[in-house]
């Protein structure tokens, strides 16, 4: 029945056209197809509105190939538009021609914060393995973290928190993830629906300050986060241990996202176009990582402890895994 029929392709950025409205209007039977697959049957002679945020949520390209088919080949009788609501009366904004002239584009700030600020990790990092040596090495140790040390063999745990070592970790990590955070977010990914609280055009002393307070907040998280296994600790018995399940989350995840941040940065400088896609590309190793660490939290608490499957499973879903769901859930 459509054999006569043409169509009309074009190519549309959604990823530097979010919140904006697609616009359609033909007198003439269309329809829409979106990557080859039928949408829907296009109106006559009215217009047809289509979000593009309900399109950027579900392609995983953030572009996407529309297609019109109809009678008439060609954009010809069709009018096809992006565009943005405005309010009802609202003047339109005239630029002058001076304001048209091509000017060199400005140097970003964030490419100086970034280097900047891998620097200032990179002396942090050196400066606490001067600090202390051993324990810092130990923290970046892959077999010291597969390795289950009695309670009496490993005094950097038993010390706690307020080991001034573990202190500086965790600051340092900290801070890292601080890092991560600021690079994913000038990347046009909006992790926990926080865009709305930073300023489109940043300085590099906003910048500074925006890394500096959300390391703090990590930290604070952090040590909510001891008091919270402390706490059910003592209600599941496993006050011994406490300390031992806190070195061994706080030593997986100086690992693994200290492998992480090189990994950004590397892709950073070669593969800038990568960078966009982070949200995907790092989803499935930062959830296999979370499992991974579950499974060997238990395996570790298991071999130190004499308590029930039972309750050691509900204790580790309560602080870590419950945790994680909710993250990951209004991270994305």
């Amino acid at each position: 029945m459509h054999q006569p029929y043409g169509s009309y392709s074009v190519i549309l950025d959604i990823a530097q056209n979010r919140h904006y409205y697609l616009l359609y209007r033909s007198d003439q039977e269309n329809y829409l197809f979106i990557n080859g697959s039928l949408q829907k049957k296009l109106p006559v002679k009215t217009w047809a509105v289509l979000k593009l945020d309900s399109l950027y949520k579900v392609s995983p390209d953030r572009r996407v190939l529309l297609t019109l088919y109809g009678p008439e080949p060609g954009i010809d009788q069709k009018t096809l538009q992006i565009g943005h609501k405005i309010a009802v009366g609202q003047k339109p904004i005239y630029v002058s021609e001076s304001f048209l002239q091509a000017r060199p584009r400005d140097t970003s700030p964030f490419e100086d914060f970034y280097a900047l600020g891998a620097l200032l990790l990179l002396a942090a990092y050196a400066a606490t393995y001067r600090a202390f040596p051993r324990d810092f090495l130990r923290y970046l140790s892959v077999k010291d973290l597969l390795t289950i040390h009695p309670r009496e063999g490993a005094p950097l745990v038993t010390r706690g928190l307020l080991e001034m070592a573990n202190l500086l970790v965790l600051l340092l990590i900290s801070f890292l993830l601080s890092f991560l955070y600021q690079l994913i977010r000038h990347r046009g990914i909006d992790l926990f629906n926080t865009q709305a609280f930073f300023q489109q055009d940043e300085t590099m002393g906003q910048l500074f300050f925006y890394f500096i307070l959300i390391g703090f907040l990590i930290f604070i998280v952090f040590l909510i986060k001891y008091v919270m296994i402390n706490v059910l600790g003592h209600i599941y018995k496993f006050d011994k241990i406490v300390n031992i399940h806190f070195f061994k989350s706080i030593q997986s995840s100086a690992i693994f996202y200290t492998g992480i941040s090189l990994l950004m940065i590397f892709m950073l400088n070669t593969f800038p176009s990568l960078t966009f896609y982070w949200d995907n590309i790092f989803l499935v190793p930062i959830t296999v990582f979370y499992i991974g660490r579950l499974v060997l939290l238990y395996f570790s608490i298991n071999k130190l402890s004499d308590a029930k499957n039972l309750y050691l499973f509900s204790y580790l879903c309560i602080v870590e895994l419950v945790p994680f769901i909710i993250g990951l859930k209004f991270a994305l």
